[in-house]
């Protein structure tokens, strides 16, 4: 979903990106309150003073979304967990942690850090806006709009839609209750699903009452977060069956290998159409000099390709990405995902020994589903503190 974010900047060690979904709801944002909101509540400004107070509003909304996103991630990396992103997206944002909560207690402190923070900046705003009555017309519309919507923010923040910080929290609430985050996490997607199907039936309504925006909106919204809850049933469903694999498990140890002046032509019939690979490994003398990828191969322009070697446009060892052996099988599948790879190479002291593939997992886990449609589903007890 955020496979095409680019980096804006980077705070406290964690990566700030922008999907490209965020600048349309920004501009559509900045454009609703310099047309429509500002000049039906706030009138006699010249249009300069609407679009101004409009765009300046727009960005500090999500300003204070990253705020409230940088809230939950600060209080995780406190609890000692890895945050390596913030998303800005057109729902408003997310913060990728590197693992899983270890107890319910943590799991609610981050979950709640969002709309508590949220609730303060809508303090903390509308107590400026109001001491800014009959001083500065402009300056108080901008941030009593901004108290407005951190309020509506936190409030729709705390409802139970998994995976919304209030779904977090009747996770965390289920955790300690039940003692079983598998179990909690069935019980918050669930409830999640419910309010998805929910959201979606009131924007039909609206939309049968006239409101196509709205309608329309709060339809997709709820759809949003139907697909959210059931992608979170599934990762643990994934968790599950690779639980007990380590990368060496998952591994391929007969990985194809070329030689450094092979022809991208030849390795493109040979390996990538003739056998379906989409990376070999460039070895001399059975040491790994670096991987060829199709991404490698799709940056050199194709009448090139019988005249140029493997080598040359190949991925240098230094520059790979890598595991070790006793890798988490789910760890090194959220790598993949997190670096956008399809593939990595396993390395034993120094030495590599195989070959992780995406669809070598994707395949493991339709296996186990063959052979077990209840992999993964056993409890297990976690302590909740």
């Amino acid at each position: 979903m955020f496979g095409n974010s680019f980096r804006v900047a980077r705070i406290a060690g964690i990566d700030i990106e922008i999907h490209p979904s965020w600048l349309l709801i920004l501009a559509f944002v900045a454009y609703s309150l310099s047309e429509g909101f500002f000049p039906d509540q706030y009138e006699g400004w010249s249009t300069f003073a609407y679009w101004g107070i409009g765009i300046s509003a727009a960005l500090l909304l999500f300003v204070t979304v990253l705020i409230h996103e940088l809230a939950h991630a600060l209080v995780a990396k406190r609890r000692g967990l890895e945050v390596p992103r913030i998303t800005l997206f057109i729902f408003g944002g997310v913060s990728h942690l590197g693992r899983q909560p270890a107890s319910a207690g943590e799991e609610f402190q981050i979950a709640a850090a969002g709309p508590a923070t949220s609730l303060l900046i809508a303090v903390v705003t509308g107590a400026a806006g109001f001491a800014l009555r009959d001083v500065n017309d402009k300056l108080e519309a901008m941030l009593l709009y901004l108290a407005f919507v951190n309020t509506a923010l936190a409030i729709f923040n705390i409802l139970p839609g998994f995976p919304l910080d209030g779904g977090r929290v009747l996770r965390s609430i289920a955790w300690k209750r039940t003692g079983s985050f598998r179990r909690a996490t069935r019980i918050a997607s669930n409830v999640g699903e419910l309010f998805g199907y929910g959201l979606i039936a009131i924007g039909f309504f609206l939309l049968l009452g006239g409101l196509i925006f709205n309608g329309l909106w709060l339809m997709f919204i709820g759809w949003f977060l139907l697909g959210a809850a059931r992608s979170e049933s599934a990762n643990l469903q994934l968790e599950g069956v690779l639980k007990k694999l380590t990368a060496r498990d998952v591994m391929r140890a007969d990985f194809p290998s070329i030689t450094p002046g092979a022809p991208l032509q030849a390795v493109v019939d040979d390996y990538m159409v003739g056998q379906g690979e989409r990376a070999v490994m460039v070895a001399n003398g059975g040491t790994v000099l670096g991987i060829l990828t199709v991404s490698d191969v799709r940056r050199v322009p194709r009448e090139e390709w019988p005249n140029t070697p493997a080598q040359s446009a190949m991925t240098p060892r230094e520059r790979i990405v890598t595991v070790v052996a006793l890798t988490p099988a789910v760890e090194v599948l959220v790598l993949l995902g997190e670096k956008r790879l399809n593939q990595v190479p396993v390395l034993d002291d120094g030495r590599m020994v195989g070959l992780v593939t995406r669809r070598e997992i994707l395949e493991r886990l339709q296996l186990a589903e063959t052979l077990n449609p209840d992999a993964g589903a056993a409890e297990e007890s976690t302590a909740a503190t």
